[in-house]
């Protein structure tokens, strides 16, 4: 797996690619690459101990 930022329309975006290359997941828009990158290193960070919640 392996994350991707791209430009579009004036922000930053990131999306989560498989090995198959198919998106596994995504964000929102971001104003600058720098905050792009940040949110990436947030989910970089998570763990298995992370907890899932069903709402």
């Amino acid at each position: 797996m392996y994350y991707e930022i791209y430009p579009q329309a004036g922000q930053w975006r990131w999306r989560l690619k498989g090995g198959n290359h198919e998106t596994l997941a995504s964000g929102e828009s971001y104003t600058t690459k720098a905050s792009c990158e940040h949110v990436i290193a947030l989910l970089k960070s998570t763990t298995v101990a992370t907890p899932v919640k069903e709402v």
